[in-house]
């Protein structure tokens, strides 16, 4: 699991980084990056719609290895992010370490991980 202070919860919240947030896409993943300036530290929500699959048990794979690609991406990240994830629905089932890469290399076009 991610940290309490760095999940993104609230329905608002989630709404204002898709509105304002500057969009990402790759091969398995979207991504959504608003800056908040007032945030000290960066939150991260992850979104898998029943378009990816209808099985909760693929779904929450899915999470439960984008939740763990960022506990190790964590310290790496600028702070006073807030990220939204969403998987994109495909034919072919991505492996963790195509996950990791997409999302590795959106960061890394995003600017948002120090280095970059």
């Amino acid at each position: 699991m991610l940290p309490n202070q760095n999940r993104l919860r609230r329905r608002d919240d989630f709404a204002k980084v898709y509105a304002n947030g500057d969009r990402y896409r790759g091969k398995y993943l979207n991504l959504k990056i608003l800056l908040d300036v007032n945030a000290e530290s960066t939150k991260i929500g992850i979104v898998v719609s029943k378009k990816v699959s209808k099985l909760a048990v693929s779904r929450n794979r899915f999470k439960r290895q984008l939740r763990a690609i960022f506990r190790q991406l964590l310290s790496q990240l600028k702070g006073g992010l807030q990220i939204v994830v969403t998987v994109i629905a495909s034919q072919s089932k991505p492996s963790y370490q195509q996950l990791c890469d997409d999302l590795k290399n959106l960061l890394a076009k995003a600017k948002v991980l120090h280095g970059n």
